[in-house]
């Protein structure tokens, strides 16, 4: 007889603390776990305090995760699948690429 795979709902986030935004995103590994950390990379208003900054721009940590594995490769293909879906409906996303003034 075929082993059922159990059927995972939806997660209860009442007591879930606000969704945090992040746009940068850093990965390390052990034999046994993955971490991944979710960052905020944020650069100055104002120009003279941008190019003081900008050798130095360093992300403000958000959130980390940490899980094994198996459960990243799930994850992989959870996002694969879903970027998918999105870029079928509204086109693949494209890449902001910001560049210094030039002096």
């Amino acid at each position: 007889m075929e082993a059922q795979k159990p059927l995972v709902g939806l997660p209860d986030l009442a007591d879930a603390e606000r969704p945090v935004y992040a746009n940068v995103a850093h990965v390390s590994w052990t034999p046994y776990d993955f971490r991944i950390t979710f960052s905020l990379l944020m650069t100055p208003h104002d120009e003279t305090r941008f190019r003081l900054a900008e050798a130095a721009m360093v992300p403000h940590g958000v959130a980390e995760v940490v899980m094994p594995a198996q459960a990243v490769e799930s994850l992989a293909e959870l996002l694969r699948s879903e970027l998918k879906e999105f870029a079928d409906r509204f086109g693949a996303p494209q890449p902001q690429l910001h560049h210094s003034a030039q002096s």
